[in-house]
């Protein structure tokens, strides 16, 4: 078996979600082999799927553009869309061929558009994995930037063309049509926590909170007040650079990071709402701290965590002055709770490999 898969580049929630269903069909075929289509950094997937695929740097998404890891480029936004869309037909169609030439069977879409172009122009059933559609994610912008319109439209029409769909929770838009509804999908921990502790100096008993902001770098103005919070250690990811100072471990957005063995290494996650973080933080069964944006995805994720997740909302602008640290130990004091493992990646790859067996 062969599987072509396009994931978006936006943060890197895609690509770990694409990691965990890609892993979990390895782990029922171990033969299967995959194309992958993105610009997220191939380490990425070497975490979770060593030497299972052949990497192709493809921008095959354009997402929002981003100012900062909680601040979008509308303007920028529109310009790379009309840059990307519509598809270039000699692009999509050598694609296509080097689908074919690969031997892919079908093609797997983490909400990438091009995947389900290219899949139909090289005659190979797509399958849309999703928590919600670009088009949706656009609508809301329309009446600002009208140029938003032509392509929400094209876009929808575009999703509506894959062959299979699959919803993993928490997702927006509830799809009557879709083949598979999943419970989060989240990649597997693979070392155990007190390894990872041990790896980063610190003992059982030391508590430990990691913050961060998923794929996209950002200046944390409070990193100084973190200090006074001693013993508690704050492991910090997507700065600028590492460094090792008293109760900060700081890595920079380089460094290579398996997410899912820090969080269960910690005793509390504080983060910016996103699908990726959002699974790993309840398969691993962590309390949570987190900071919405003014993005229309974080209203479902919001719901979903505060009913599944021990959990409280920061603002904005609490978050930046660093005002959330006079309750740390009101999120330390939060439960965790024990997960019966990423259910949800099984699912989506039971569906996955159902569909490359019946080809």
């Amino acid at each position: 078996m062969r599987l072509a898969a396009f994931v978006s580049p936006h943060g890197f929630g895609h690509a770990a979600r694409t990691s965990a269903i890609l892993r979990a069909c390895w782990e029922q075929v171990p033969e299967i082999r995959f194309d992958l289509f993105t610009r997220v950094p191939a380490w990425f997937f070497e975490e979770s799927i060593p030497g299972q695929f052949d990497y192709h740097d493809t921008q095959c998404d354009v997402g929002f553009v981003q100012r900062s890891a909680l601040e979008i480029d509308l303007p920028g936004t529109l310009t790379a869309l009309d840059a990307f869309l519509p598809f270039d037909p000699t692009e999509v169609r050598c694609l296509a061929g080097l689908v074919q030439r690969a031997g892919c069977e079908a093609v797997l879409c983490d909400i990438s558009p091009l995947g389900i172009a290219v899949a139909r122009a090289a005659g190979l059933r797509s399958i849309l994995v999703e928590n919600f559609t670009w088009d949706w994610l656009y609508e809301p912008y329309r009446d600002q930037f009208p140029g938003f319109r032509r392509h929400c439209a094209l876009l929808r029409e575009l999703f509506l063309t894959a062959d299979h769909r699959v919803q993993t929770t928490p997702f927006c838009v509830p799809v009557a049509a879709a083949d598979v509804v999943s419970p989060p999908v989240a990649r597997p921990v693979q070392r155990s926590r007190a390894e990872v502790r041990n790896e980063l100096g610190l003992r059982e008993c030391d508590p430990l909170v990691l913050i961060t902001l998923g794929g996209v770098p950002q200046a944390l103005s409070f990193l100084p007040k973190l200090r006074r919070y001693f013993p508690v250690t704050f492991l910090i990811t997507g700065a600028s650079g590492d460094l090792r100072d008293g109760n900060l471990i700081v890595f920079d957005q380089a460094t290579r990071l398996y997410m899912p063995d820090l969080m269960r290494a910690s005793d509390a996650v504080v983060a910016k709402l996103g699908y990726g973080t959002v699974a790993e933080v309840w398969t691993t069964g962590k309390a949570m701290a987190y900071v919405a944006r003014d993005f229309r995805e974080s209203g479902p994720l919001k719901d979903f965590v505060d009913h599944a997740i021990p959990s409280f909302e920061i603002r904005e602008e609490a978050f930046h002055r660093g005002d959330w640290l006079e309750r740390v130990d009101e999120l330390l004091a939060l439960p965790n709770r024990r997960r019966p493992g990423p259910a949800g990646a099984k699912t989506v790859a039971d569906f996955v490999l159902g569909v490359l067996a019946r080809l």
